[in-house]
């Protein structure tokens, strides 16, 4: 069994950052099989929270290789977005998905640390960080960095794995995470480590009413969550 509670050095951020490069050519394809394709439905629901406005201006936090970032242009008319992400590799990859679909005027990827955004306060009509936040090894700080840069009245979203508490879902949610996850990720990548540390990330990440409550200490108001496919994931939306 996985406990509960990570050493916090397995979240050095220069692991993380290795890690995420290591796997960038797989990402993609491992999302979609070890998720069953809900991944996609998720990111769609978390984007729907986004406030919209003409001409908006979001930021997508730990942007990856730009689903999310491709998703919100695609979806909100007029809508232009950076994306910051600490992953050379996933970056690059990202960045050629951006040029491939002719969507590089309205998308900026670059490289930025959650936890220190290289942008000025009240920026962004909204900021958004989709299974980032708890690689993160101060995520409040993380979270507040995402809140800072957002517009007064903007909104903070943050789709992220949760701990599932149905009695019934939970032994084989932790056994599908703890040996099944790890045993395919492996095969596909090619990669043991990153399919150790990804799953104790997911079963070590706070609660939802936790992350609620750290959200409203960042000074986000009007917090709330929803829970997504039996509790697995979880979309909270916090306004600055």
């Amino acid at each position: 069994m996985i406990n509960n509670k990570m050493d916090k050095s397995a979240k050095d951020p220069v692991k993380i950052q290795t890690m995420f490069t290591t796997i960038a050519h797989r990402y993609d394809f491992l999302n979609m099989v070890l998720s069953l394709g809900i991944d996609k439905r998720w990111r769609r629901f978390a984007i729907s929270q986004l406030p919209k406005s003409d001409n908006a201006r979001y930021l997508d936090v730990a942007t990856g290789t730009g689903d999310v970032a491709l998703e919100i242009v695609r979806s909100i008319p007029g809508s232009k977005v950076n994306g910051v992400d600490f992953s050379e590799g996933m970056l690059e990859i990202g960045k050629v998905k951006v040029s491939n679909a002719g969507l590089g005027e309205r998308i900026d990827m670059s490289f930025g640390d959650a936890t220190a955004l290289p942008f000025e306060e009240n920026t962004f009509d909204g900021s958004i960080i989709a299974f980032g936040i708890r690689n993160v090894q101060d995520y409040k700080k993380g979270i507040s960095e995402m809140g800072r840069v957002v517009k007064n009245g903007g909104r903070v979203v943050i789709l992220e794995f949760t701990t599932v508490q149905n009695r019934i879902i939970k032994p084989f949610y932790r056994f599908y995470i703890s040996k099944v996850l790890p045993f395919i990720g492996e095969v596909i990548s090619g990669k043991k480590g990153a399919y150790k540390y990804l799953p104790e990330s997911m079963l070590a990440f706070p609660s939802p009413e936790e992350l609620k409550k750290t959200m409203e200490e960042t000074g986000l108001k009007d917090v709330r969550y929803y829970k997504l496919t039996l509790g697995i994931a979880a979309v909270h939306v916090g306004t600055k």
